[in-house]
């Protein structure tokens, strides 16, 4: 039961609830690309269940944006996705006072929802940012700390994968995952166009990069181990279409 609200957070298999809700969006793009309809609806209707009961802000959020970015990003090289992007981005500048009071409203109804974890988190982030300025900016300090009680003794930079890595292994950790997360991104967007595989690989990249924002991607690796077996199978997709073309032609 969640002291802040009373009501039931559960985190199943997971070390804590908001896994089980990052875990729970990468089983739900799995079932959508279920075939036989009993095993997709009992997919979803899981998943969904599963993001509900972790109580998970950054869940709840991840459920709704990747499924629409990856319909339209796996899409763009068809004309009607830009003639459309070109309209609502128009309409975006229109509107765009109202749109951006809009977006801060919800944003602040989203910190809102849970405020002590959102004040221990943001907490834990400047810490993390600080001491990672002012005492090993190129390395890092090479070992988890917990924090203050401040932070409720949370390690620092647990709740942030970003900020973990200034932490823990300076800018360079910084770079080891943003630039292949970059390129890999890039490399499944254009693969997307083409192959349901990359597009699938692309909606894992997206969770994943949402996540980075709110978990310790390294601590949780062991959960979502499929998702980076699907990336790579939609980095490979290519590569294995060249070689079915070849063997048939041989």
């Amino acid at each position: 039961i969640d002291p802040g609200t009373g009501t039931p957070r559960w985190r199943l298999f997971t070390p804590w609830a908001p896994a089980a809700g990052f875990v729970a969006n990468i089983y739900f793009i799995f079932a959508m690309r279920e075939k036989e309809t009993k095993w997709k609806l009992a997919g979803i209707f899981g998943s969904i269940f599963m993001v509900l009961m972790s109580q998970s802000r950054l869940a709840l959020v991840a459920l709704v944006v990747v499924g629409v970015m990856t319909f339209f990003l796996s899409r763009l090289s068809r004309p009607w996705v830009l003639f459309l992007g070109s309209a609502g981005f128009t309409i975006s500048g229109i509107l765009g006072k109202w749109l951006v009071e809009g977006f801060l409203s919800f944003w602040e109804a989203f910190r809102g929802a849970r405020a002590d974890s959102t004040r221990v988190r943001e907490t834990l982030g400047r810490i993390a940012v600080e001491r990672w300025q002012n005492e090993a900016p190129i390395w890092g300090h090479g070992i988890v700390e917990r924090g203050p009680h401040l932070v409720e003794y949370m390690p620092i930079g647990s709740h942030h994968s970003w900020y973990g890595l200034l932490f823990v292994k300076g800018i360079v950790g910084f770079g080891a995952l943003a630039v292949p997360m970059l390129f890999g991104f890039l490399d499944l967007l254009l693969k997307a166009q083409k192959f349901k595989v990359a597009a699938t690989g692309l909606s894992m990249m997206l969770i994943l990069f949402l996540y980075t924002f709110g978990e310790n991607l390294e601590i949780l690796a062991y959960l979502f181990w499929p998702a980076l077996v699907i990336i790579g199978a939609g980095h490979c997709c290519k590569q294995e279409q060249h070689e079915v073309s070849r063997e048939i032609s041989t």
